[in-house]
């Protein structure tokens, strides 16, 4: 037979197991939510494009690609970014040269 004061401890002593048990366990979800959030935010810089010429953000159906292969985005917007190529394209050397106008 437990006294009084031996089942009151017994009690604080599980109430203090059940606590930290939970405080575990919601450390655990705020951790797996925060890691939810971050990849997140990673596919989305990841999605996010931007010109290779003037280096505007892009938003899906404002950009086209780079005519060469190359895959650049080059914005619709100013006609230079699509008119010009990209001076880093790894294709723009083997790009021949367009016959001058009268020969």
């Amino acid at each position: 037979m437990t006294s009084y004061v031996e089942a009151q401890v017994q009690a604080a002593i599980a109430a203090a197991k059940s606590k930290r048990q939970q405080q575990r366990q919601q450390r655990a979800e705020l951790d797996a939510n925060r890691q939810a959030g971050l990849e997140a935010r990673k596919r989305t810089k990841i999605r996010r494009v931007f010109c290779g010429q003037c280096a505007r953000p892009q938003r899906s159906g404002t950009y086209l690609r780079c005519p060469l292969g190359c895959g650049a985005a080059l914005c619709r917007k100013r006609a230079s970014c699509g008119n010009d190529h990209l001076a880093q394209c790894p294709n723009r050397h083997g790009v021949p040269s367009l016959p001058e106008e009268g020969q």
